[in-house]
């Protein structure tokens, strides 16, 4: 996948419609499940560091 150039406000306006997005995931996930916050923090962090990985292996 390549990457293409956006401006700062496209790369804004991104960012906040992914965390928005994201953060209505956790909450539907919590709702159903009942977890914790720190599970939630967790899994977050577990797609965090795919993503770090996944772009140590691009390069």
């Amino acid at each position: 996948m390549s990457e293409s150039k956006i401006s700062d406000g496209e790369l804004f306006e991104l960012c906040e419609d992914c965390f928005v997005s994201v953060k209505e995931a956790c909450m539907k996930l919590q709702e159903k499940t009942k977890c914790s916050n720190n599970v939630i923090v967790k899994m977050l962090e577990n797609v965090a560091d795919f993503y770090k990985q996944k772009k140590k292996d691009n390069s």
